[in-house]
C-alpha cells in the first residue's frame, strides 16, 4: 500500500492536473467570449454600413451632344455634392483646400469673383446642409471642358475636400476626404446617350427637309383663258375635243 507521503504526492499531482484543466477551460471560454464580442461588433458595423449615409463630393461633366456627328466633345464641368447612401446625412460640413477658382472667359465680366465667393462659402467648414437626403445632388459650375482641361494659366488642377457629417445609425460622425483632380477627370470616357444621339440626328434630318422645301417652286395657277388655250380640263367640265369625239360615235336619235 502507498504510504501517506505517496498519497499526498498523488493528490498533489491530481490537483495540479485539475487546476491546469480548469485554467484551460477558462481560457477557452474567454477566447470564445472575445470572438463573440468581435463578431457582434463586426455585425454592428455591417448593419451601420448598410444603412448609413454616404456624402460624395466629385467633379461632374454634363456633355453637350452636337447636331453633327464627329464634332469635338464639349461639356460643362460642375462640382457635385450628393448623398449616395440609404439614409439622410445631418450637419454636413465641407472644407476645400485650395479654394475653388476657374477662368474669367467662362463668366460674364466681374461675375466670376461673386460666383466663387458663394461656392467657397459652402466649402468653408461650417454646416450648410442641415439635412442632405439620399438622391439629391447639388452642383456649382466650375467651367467648360475641354478648355479647362487644357488650361495652362496656373489655375489649380487639384483640390482636396474634407467632409464630416452624422447619421441616425451611429452616434459617431463620419469623416471622409475626396480628391478632385482635373488631370484624372479629363481621361474619363463620356459616352453619348443613344436616345439623345437619335434625337439630334432626327433634328438634322428635319432641318435638311426644311431647307429642301424652300427650294421647291411654288404651285402655278392658271386662268380660264390660259386653260382654254392649253386644252387642260377645267374642274367639272370635259374638254371640247372629248365632247366632239363622243358625239360622232353616239347613234342619232330617231325622230
Amino acid at each position: 500500500m502507498p504510504t501517506a507521503e505517496e498519497w499526498s504526492a498523488v493528490f498533489g499531482a491530481s490537483a495540479l492536473v485539475a487546476l491546469g484543466f480548469a485554467w484551460y477551460q477558462i481560457r477557452q471560454v474567454d477566447q470564445s467570449n472575445r470572438a463573440l464580442i468581435a463578431s457582434n461588433e463586426l455585425a454592428r458595423q455591417v448593419n451601420i454600413e448598410a444603412v448609413r449615409p454616404r456624402v460624395q463630393v466629385a467633379l461632374k461633366v454634363d456633355r453637350f451632344v452636337p447636331k453633327r456627328r464627329g464634332e469635338p466633345a464639349e461639356g460643362q464641368l460642375n462640382i457635385a455634392v450628393r448623398n449616395i447612401g440609404s439614409s439622410p446625412a445631418h450637419d454636413v460640413r465641407l472644407n476645400v483646400s485650395p479654394p475653388f477658382t476657374s477662368l474669367e472667359t467662362f463668366f460674364k465680366p466681374g461675375m466670376m469673383a461673386k460666383h466663387f465667393a458663394e461656392v467657397n462659402d459652402a466649402f468653408n467648414g461650417e454646416v450648410h446642409f442641415r439635412t442632405l437626403n439620399p438622391g439629391n445632388t447639388y452642383i456649382w459650375a466650375l467651367g467648360r471642358v475641354p478648355e479647362l482641361f487644357k488650361d495652362g494659366s496656373g489655375v489649380p488642377r487639384h483640390w482636396e475636400v474634407e467632409a464630416e457629417y452624422t447619421g441616425t445609425a451611429s452616434p459617431e460622425p463620419f469623416r471622409e476626404t475626396f480628391v478632385l483632380d482635373l488631370d484624372v477627370e479629363m481621361r474619363i470616357e463620356l459616352p453619348v446617350d443613344p436616345l439623345v444621339r437619335i434625337g439630334k440626328d432626327i433634328e438634322v434630318v428635319g432641318n435638311e427637309l426644311e431647307a429642301i422645301r424652300h427650294l421647291v417652286p411654288t404651285k402655278l395657277t392658271l386662268s380660264d383663258a390660259s386653260t382654254d388655250e392649253t386644252g387642260l380640263r377645267k374642274p367639272g367640265r370635259r374638254p371640247l375635243a372629248a365632247r366632239a369625239v363622243r358625239s360622232r360615235h353616239l347613234p342619232r336619235r330617231r325622230r
